[in-house]
């Protein structure tokens, strides 16, 4: 048996019965940060705004991206490659939560570097308002950069009685793989990661000293207050950095995935190896599946805030 039949075998397997239990386990996923996160103790902060929003998309994501794939992967029950109009549809709403949901990601990133900053004024730019006015103004923005999926998306023909919904070939296959490996892959990854970054510097100055002294006159007073982070901070800020965490190490192997097609595109391929390649491809979708599936675990692990609120409302205590 040819390492091409090996992996075409496991990737049937994985997506037939590995992808339903993604979608089961990411839509309990969503539900459960939905009901932690729009209680009325957390629903106004604007990290959790962006939390309400990233999994108010994934419960769409899931029943058309993760679905669809799963069911032309492990099933080969592939509707787009039957109906033009379902075909661009799939595609459009793929494109516009995958940016969307990374949009929101980033925002509440910027949000936490804000937050966590030792100066009041910086702080200061952390609201509600500028929040929802940014999630609705990128939102509105993807939804129309993303037309383009809505146009010029087709079904092309790769055999003999074999249909796929694919770019139209030429220009736009061109612009739309330079697209996927910037604004899909690369961009999103490194941007959380230095917001990253820069509110995990900005938590350990904040912790390095609750009061700033001086001597005057030999007498030690205190000239100044360093902020410190409110209890219900420490937990969002925990939570979003394993969200990055989890997004970098679902998403990256994708974008690397399509640095390998732009470097080797113009090699000759085997046909052994073009199915080798688009197994990997199809491993790489199914990682790139799971960080849309798991924050509520995630977060179970690493928010002792989050752990009270899912026992409440799983023994409905108070």
């Amino acid at each position: 048996m040819s390492t091409s039949t090996v992996l075409y075998t496991i990737q049937t397997n994985l997506f037939r019965f590995g992808g339903p239990i993604l979608i089961l386990i990411g839509s309990i996923s969503c539900i459960f940060n939905l009901m932690v996160f729009t209680k009325s103790t957390l629903r106004k902060n604007p990290c959790t705004i962006c939390f309400i929003a990233v999994n108010s998309q994934n419960l769409i994501y899931y029943y058309v991206a993760v679905l669809v794939t799963t069911l032309s992967v492990g099933y080969d029950i592939d509707p787009s490659s039957i109906s033009i109009h379902f075909c661009r549809f799939r595609f459009y709403v793929g494109y516009v939560f995958a940016s969307w949901e990374a949009t929101c990601i980033i925002l509440a990133s910027i949000d936490r570097a804000l937050v966590t900053s030792s100066k009041a004024n910086t702080r200061k730019l952390s609201s509600r308002r500028l929040i929802l006015i940014s999630l609705i103004s990128l939102g509105l923005f993807w939804m129309i950069f993303h037309i383009h999926a809505l146009i010029f998306m087709e079904i092309e023909q790769f055999g003999p009685n074999y249909f796929v919904c694919y770019y139209r070939s030429g220009a736009y296959t061109l612009f739309i793989t330079y697209y996927l490996l910037l604004i899909n892959g690369l961009l999103p990854p490194l941007t959380m990661a230095i917001l990253g970054f820069v509110t995990v510097n900005n938590i350990r100055r904040v912790g390095r000293a609750a009061l700033r002294t001086e001597a005057i006159n030999g007498t030690t007073v205190t000239i100044g207050r360093n902020h410190t982070l409110q209890s219900k901070d420490h937990q969002l800020v925990r939570m979003l950095l394993m969200d990055i965490i989890i997004y970098v190490i679902s998403k990256t192997p994708l974008a690397i995935f399509y640095i390998y097609q732009q470097i080797t595109q113009y090699q000759e391929k085997s046909l052994e190896q073009q199915a080798i390649e688009e197994s990997i491809l199809y491993f790489t979708y199914f990682l790139f599946f799971i960080e849309n599936s798991i924050s509520a675990y995630t977060n179970i692990l690493v928010s002792s805030t989050y752990r009270t609120e899912i026992k409440r409302i799983l023994f409905n205590s108070r």
